[in-house]
């Protein structure tokens, strides 16, 4: 399960909608599951259907996490054209069995969706997202 804030999903939402026509994407960095940040990234080789974060962005963010004591719960990003499943390149670039992979559908983008995913050794598992109400206080 990955349990975010709905403040949180919304920024998610936002940064992908931004983004478009290319994909967005991001960290969700927290612990057991539970979002406490997101680091919203620039991607790297912008496309509205491949992903690739800045690889020193990316370092940096890691390095933030772990001297903040966070782990990598998950990673987001945005399909501008289809539907919030993993795609093949999706699947092949997976390299993060720990993670939940939240991906946003801008089908609609007025309303975007999105749905949580494990992804390992090529084996893809819905993974429930629960939204909680709450304040932003960090």
């Amino acid at each position: 399960m990955l349990i975010l804030k709905n403040a949180d999903l919304q920024k998610i939402y936002k940064h992908c909608q931004d983004e478009y026509p290319n994909e967005a994407c991001g960290i969700l960095a927290g612990h057991k599951g539970t979002v406490k940040k997101i680091y919203s990234m620039s991607n790297a080789e912008p496309s509205p259907a491949f992903y690739v974060m800045e690889p020193q962005a990316q370092f940096r963010v890691m390095k933030e996490m772990r001297q903040a004591g966070l782990e990598l719960v998950g990673i987001y990003h945005s399909h501008t054209g289809s539907r919030a499943y993993p795609s093949a390149t999706d699947v092949s670039l997976a390299y993060y069995p720990e993670a939940v992979y939240l991906i946003v559908t801008l089908l609609d983008r007025k309303h975007p969706a999105s749905r949580g995913f494990s992804i390992i050794e090529g084996k893809i598992t819905e993974v429930r997202i629960e939204v909680i109400s709450g304040e932003d206080n960090r």
